[in-house]
């Protein structure tokens, strides 16, 4: 369904009933959110959604559509001059952006607790989101892995290291609040985002064999288009596990 496209009113009436179907079904999940609290939260008439969507499902995947779409705007590698980099300055480039769909606000973005709902509880719509939500994020992650294994590695090799990788930011997803209580000074550091992401990509490519960690850059994920001394760092070619 493509009915939130639509121009003038119908259209701004669609986007605000997708905006507050993003948070609710977040918050809920698909079987139990309401789509009376959805139309209250869009100050939007309950016939809107089978005018727009034709139901709660189609409701449901359109938001997944709407969320894929922002999320692909949002993931590193749009901008101009992103295969200049670096394979490494690449995944600090990806991996800060995963964290701050988890980490940068209050709570993880509705896109990012869509996704783990669809994984432990899955809908009709789970090969959708698949799809079109998670398939690009982990294709721009495995072409980085497979960079920095070279060509030498395996598909088994290459499997079994970016799976290793997005695992280090995964739990933040669950496991948050267990950061807040265990490791309270951590939690709340201000460059936390960074902080994680710089470790993150450290140890992955210590465990990949790369003999340098380049440097990272610290701001918005843009800019580590322009982190000159990151784009100049060498390319490694080792196999995960060779020394």
């Amino acid at each position: 369904m493509r009915h939130f496209a639509k121009a003038g009113q119908d259209g701004h009436t669609a986007r605000r009933l997708l905006d507050a179907a993003a948070h609710e079904f977040a918050r809920h999940g698909y079987a139990i959110a309401r789509i009376r609290d959805i139309v209250d939260a869009a100050g939007v008439n309950l016939a809107a959604v089978n005018y727009h969507f034709g139901g709660k499902e189609g409701l449901y995947r359109a938001t997944l559509a709407m969320l894929a779409q922002r999320s692909q705007e949002d993931l590193p590698g749009a901008s101009t001059g992103w295969g200049d980099l670096a394979p490494e300055a690449q995944l600090h480039a990806f991996v800060r952006a995963m964290l701050v769909r988890l980490l940068g606000a209050a709570q993880a973005s509705p896109a990012a607790r869509l996704e783990a709902r669809e994984l432990l509880d899955p809908t009709p719509a789970f090969g959708t989101m698949l799809e079109e939500l998670s398939g690009p994020p982990w294709t721009r992650l495995t072409e980085i892995v497979a960079a920095l294994l070279g060509p030498q590695a395996s598909r088994e090799e290459l499997a079994l290291a970016t799976f290793s990788i997005a695992g280090q930011w995964s739990p933040f997803l669950f496991g948050r609040r267990v950061l807040e209580d265990r490791f309270p000074d951590l939690a709340r550091c201000p460059d936390l985002v960074d902080r994680l992401a710089r470790h993150i990509v450290a140890f992955s490519l210590a465990a990949l064999g790369s003999p340098k960690v380049p440097p990272m850059a610290t701001g918005n994920v843009t800019s580590v288009t322009g982190h000159e001394s990151a784009a100049r760092a060498p390319r490694m070619r080792r196999s995960v596990g060779r020394p």
